[in-house]
């Protein structure tokens, strides 16, 4: 399972450090945005769907459908290539991770007991994060090598693997919740089966924290253009250790402390990477920058999902962990829509964007404080 999420993600995020550059030489400069703007908004879309058919008709089949759309998207880049046909792509690309990680999540959730959920995802959310790093450093270095067309492909050869992986995995049918009858029951999901009410708390903090890495994730191939740094992905790949290592222990302290004590010290790392980035004016500090971002992320990430795991209804994890992925989609789009509105092409408005981030981070820790305070005053009542 951790080898097949891992080459999925490694596959999909090798083209992001490229892709502001490429959607330049087709004329979209102004739309460097829609990388992850149009990406966010089918992912988005697809979550209601893909939680219902977790829930109902398998964990596994949800993850084929993404894992074959990333494919066939990955082999079509070269063959649209113009600005209206790669808008079109990556409304496309996004329905992939619209679905897989649902099901995976969803599986993973299903064979592991409450007191070592976060383990399980500190592990689980180390290959994610290895498979963002490690694609995010090997896709300037690809593109360089092969080109762009190299790249696309790589990608599709990587997904192909991830699929033929997911083929020695078992799943636990006993738990799914066909409805009899038409299969569109199984598949369309009512208005109040959209989000689950019961992950409220974490989706919130999940939408902050993804805006802010939807900020990161669009400024870092510009930043490093900025800087003079020829692999646009090393911010991520300079991490990469950090985030496994920070990942791991971090599950297993959501288990000890509980995942909130966990958010307090992420939401906070936080606004000190963000100040450290903001200012950066070398090399050198926006890479320790990244430290202290994926220290930060590494804590924060398993820490929700098994929050999230934890408050779920056991009969529709699907559903939990598609409102999770809900709010992590808005969050990119968020993140990426607010970053053009701000940055607007001029490197002078670093340190603006990164204060941006710093603030909303502080909203989240005010948020999470509140939030605890009514739940142990509800309890006592």
């Amino acid at each position: 399972m951790c080898f097949n999420v891992l080459l999925f993600f490694i596959s999909f995020n090798m083209l992001l450090p490229e892709l502001n550059a490429y959607i330049t030489t087709l004329g979209g400069a102004d739309y460097k945005w829609t990388v992850l703007g149009l990406w966010t908004i089918t992912a988005l879309f697809m979550r209601p769907f893909s939680g219902k058919i977790a829930d109902n008709l398998g964990r596994k089949k949800v993850m084929y459908i993404g894992i074959c759309i990333s494919i066939v998207v990955s082999f079509l880049y070269p063959v649209f290539r113009f600005l209206t046909g790669f808008f079109m792509l990556r409304l496309l690309h996004g329905a992939s991770t619209g679905f897989h990680p649902t099901g995976a999540t969803a599986l993973v959730a299903d064979y592991i007991p409450p007191g070592k959920r976060g383990q399980a995802m500190g592990i689980f959310s180390a290959l994610v994060a290895i498979g963002f790093s490690a694609g995010q450093g090997l896709g300037s270095p690809v593109k360089q090598a092969f080109g762009m067309d190299g790249l696309f492909y790589t990608c599709g050869g990587l997904g192909i693997a991830s699929l033929l992986l997911l083929a020695f995995i078992d799943e636990d049918k006993s738990k799914l919740n066909k409805i009899e009858g038409s299969v569109w029951k199984n598949i369309i999901p009512k208005p109040s089966e959209i989000i689950s009410p019961n992950v409220f708390k974490p989706a919130v903090i999940m939408l902050i924290t993804a805006a802010i890495a939807g900020v990161y994730m669009f400024i870092v191939p510009e930043f490093s253009e900025h800087l003079n740094i020829e692999n646009k992905g090393s911010f991520y790949l300079y991490n990469v250790l950090f985030v496994v290592i920070v990942r791991v222990f971090a599950g297993r302290l959501a288990d000890t402390f509980g995942p909130t004590n966990n958010l307090y010290f992420g939401l906070t790392l936080i606004i000190v990477a963000a100040c450290v980035t903001g200012t950066a004016t070398t090399s050198g500090q926006f890479l320790f920058s990244s430290i202290l971002y994926g220290i930060a992320a590494g804590v924060i990430s398993p820490s929700l999902f098994a929050w999230t795991a934890d408050l779920s209804d056991p009969r529709y994890k699907g559903r939990g962990m598609a409102t999770l992925f809900l709010s992590l989609e808005a969050g990119f789009f968020i993140g990426a829509f607010m970053t053009q509105q701000i940055y607007r092409n001029d490197a002078a408005n670093f340190f603006k964007l990164f204060m941006v981030v710093a603030g909303l981070s502080l909203i989240g820790l005010v948020y999470l404080f509140l939030a605890n305070v009514l739940s142990k005053k509800k309890t006592h009542e």
